[in-house]
């Protein structure tokens, strides 16, 4: 049948309908000269989607042929278009997209892409010049060369010979010019004379007041030491108290040929990581045995009278939930005037010379 008589066939049908549903205009043929899409072509999600780069005028060259059946069709009816083959490029990206960071960041560091500068180490150690006490921490977590800076002997002197003047009396013998040329422990002798030569930590140091000090950050702390001795005001209780987890800081494990050396061991500090506890009180009070007991509580609170205060330690051979109440060993300090907590870097720490 001819494809013109169809298509008319179609028309004088919508002209003798008396009732033209919604339907009937979705569905519509559409003219060569129009553009406008069927609705399952519009929508993506439909079920009848076509892709997007079919043009419009192709939908309708393609329905009209349709309408044929298939005995009517010729052979140039039926072209097959050649699907264009992806480039190797665009197959590639999707691989890409799933690449790990330490790869990209691997071919960056071989491409010499990283993004960052590296100085030379003789500008670090001219920034070190400039360097205060307290910036020492951050100035060696800029970056690897300012790490390698604060790890010589060189720069520990610079420190303490920019700070120190002739003609300052009570100083201890660990912290005078002759004990800073030893290079064994040389760092920990920096920082303890700091406390007695740079300003703002001296002021920091003396402008504590007796109860100003907080003594529940011992908690979890290994009891090492205890002992009690007079004082101008009452009695002077004293506990020493190291993380049990720290490891003290060295260069490198010490060997036979250190004692051939001197034991030249820039980081070496003994003390690393301890803290005393000191308690002033009015009156002499028993105290047990706690050495190489663990700090699970300690409690502050006012004593009978008002005027003091009460200290009690909660010392167990382990650690335990705050919620048990019972403790192998307590002790209990009444009638308490002063509690400071001393770092081992402060100047009236008893520390091992």
């Amino acid at each position: 049948m001819p494809k013109g008589g169809k298509k008319g066939k179609r028309r004088q049908d919508l002209v003798n309908s008396s009732d033209i549903s919604l339907l009937d205009f979705a569905n519509a043929r559409i003219p060569q000269s129009c553009g406008r899409l069927k609705k399952s072509v519009v929508n993506p999600s439909g079920a009848g989607a076509m892709p997007k780069s079919v043009s419009a005028q192709k939908l309708v060259d393609k329905e009209d042929e349709e309408v044929l059946s298939w005995l009517d069709r010729d052979l140039e009816d039926f072209v097959i278009e050649d699907i264009p083959e992806e480039d190797e490029e665009d197959t590639a990206l999707p691989a890409a997209a799933h690449t790990p960071i330490k790869d990209i960041n691997k071919k960056k560091k071989e491409k010499g892409l990283g993004g960052g500068i590296i100085y030379p180490a003789d500008l670090w150690f001219l920034i070190g010049n400039y360097v205060h006490p307290e910036d020492v921490g951050r100035f060696a977590g800029i970056c690897r060369g300012s790490y390698t800076v604060t790890n010589t002997a060189a720069f520990w002197r610079k420190i303490y010979k920019r700070y120190y003047y002739k003609g300052k009396e009570g100083l201890p013998e660990h912290v005078k010019p002759h004990s800073m040329e030893k290079l064994h422990g040389l760092r920990a002798r920096v920082i303890r004379s700091m406390f007695f030569l740079y300003q703002p930590l001296v002021s920091r140091v003396q402008s504590r007041g007796p109860m100003e000090d907080e003594p529940h950050v011992l908690k979890g702390h290994r009891c090492l030491l205890a002992w009690h001795q007079p004082a101008t005001k009452g009695w002077l209780f004293c506990f020493k108290f190291q993380k049990p987890s720290f490891q003290s800081l060295t260069s490198r494990p010490s060997n036979k040929l250190d004692v051939y050396h001197g034991y030249n061991d820039l980081f070496y500090n003994p003390e690393g990581g301890c803290s005393v506890l000191q308690v002033t009180c009015c009156h002499f009070a028993s105290v047990a045995s706690v050495m190489g007991l663990l700090l699970n509580q300690i409690y502050v609170t006012l004593s009978a009278g008002f005027r003091h205060h009460r200290l009690r330690l909660h010392f167990d051979s382990r650690i335990i939930s705050s919620n048990q109440s019972s403790s192998e060993m307590v002790v209990v300090l009444d009638d308490v005037i002063s509690i400071k907590l001393l770092q081992w870097w402060y100047p009236g720490y008893p520390f091992t010379s």
